[in-house]
């Protein structure tokens, strides 16, 4: 059973005004720092944004349109976890949107997670336990420690992206496919051997170099922002998602989050492709 996209949001948050550094999460950053070898950068954190992913949840249920029928599965995807273990975007969710839902949060894979949830998602639709599921996307700059989490620069923002997908109804089907081992020459190969001939729309994310992709003629290529890591290419669909769903034309999205330094280490490679050719009226 292929999940269909039926709606998207993408929100942007800004950061609060600089305050002192809770004491409480205060000691926990600075114990785990000490654990792993790294420092605790206090001014850093009282100078952060500050935006929870429940804080971002909230705001991306606002910009969807209604969900007002049962959602089986919710899937929290991010490149690192939410800085404040004290509220819970999986249990705010699952209480705020209609029904019983699953739910589960999945980090720690850069940005290859928003693809691995949606590969999970197709799977439990597959096995006929959600035929409706959100999968949502975070990017969160407060992380403090030093060094950052890779490619969140000085420009990164606090951002998220939602992806409301139903097993039925006239949305645009969606499909997934990953690829582990690859050195970044490979995943260019790759990609570019995967894309079909035809016009077609190609949302690349920042591990990812348009010109050696080598794109076939027809196809449209968009580099999403270096400010959202994570949430880049999921928040360029759902920005643009009227115009995608009126040229009626598939629309690819694709990561690479290379393992270590160099062109003879390996990294993953995901591919997704939302067929707005195959949705119906």
């Amino acid at each position: 059973m292929t999940l269909r996209l039926t709606g998207a949001a993408h929100r942007a948050f800004t950061g609060r005004p600089p305050a002192p550094a809770d004491p409480f999460l205060a000691k926990i950053y600075s114990d785990m720092a000490e654990l792993y070898g790294t420092a605790f950068d206090q001014e850093r954190f009282e100078h952060a944004n500050r935006n929870t992913f429940t804080d971002m949840a909230r705001g991306l249920l606002d910009a969807l349109p209604p969900v007002t029928n049962p959602v089986g599965l919710i899937v929290v995807a991010s490149a690192v976890p939410d800085f404040e273990p004290r509220v819970s975007a999986v249990s705010y969710l699952t209480d705020a949107l209609p029904g019983t839902p699953q739910s589960f949060a999945l980090s720690d894979q850069g940005d290859a997670a928003p693809y691995t949830a949606l590969r999970l998602a197709g799977q439990y639709a597959a096995e006929g336990q959600a035929d409706r599921v959100l999968v949502t996307v975070f990017d969160q700059t407060t992380v403090p420690a030093n060094p950052g989490p890779p490619r969140q620069g000085t420009d990164a923002r606090d951002g998220a992206a939602a992806l409301l997908l139903s097993a039925e109804g006239s949305g645009a089907p969606t499909g997934v496919r990953q690829y582990g081992g690859l050195t970044p020459e490979d995943a260019h190969v790759l990609l570019r051997e995967a894309l079909p001939g035809g016009a077609a729309t190609l949302l690349l994310g920042g591990g990812l170099d348009p010109e050696r992709v080598a794109v076939p003629a027809g196809v449209t290529v968009e580099r999403a922002s270096a400010e959202f890591p994570c949430s880049g290419v999921w928040g360029l669909l759902a920005d643009r998602l009227a115009d995608f769903a009126e040229q009626r034309l598939p629309v690819f999205l694709a990561d690479y989050v290379p393992q270590g330094t160099g062109e003879e280490k390996a990294g993953e490679l995901s591919f997704c492709v939302v067929d707005f050719s195959a949705a119906t009226a």
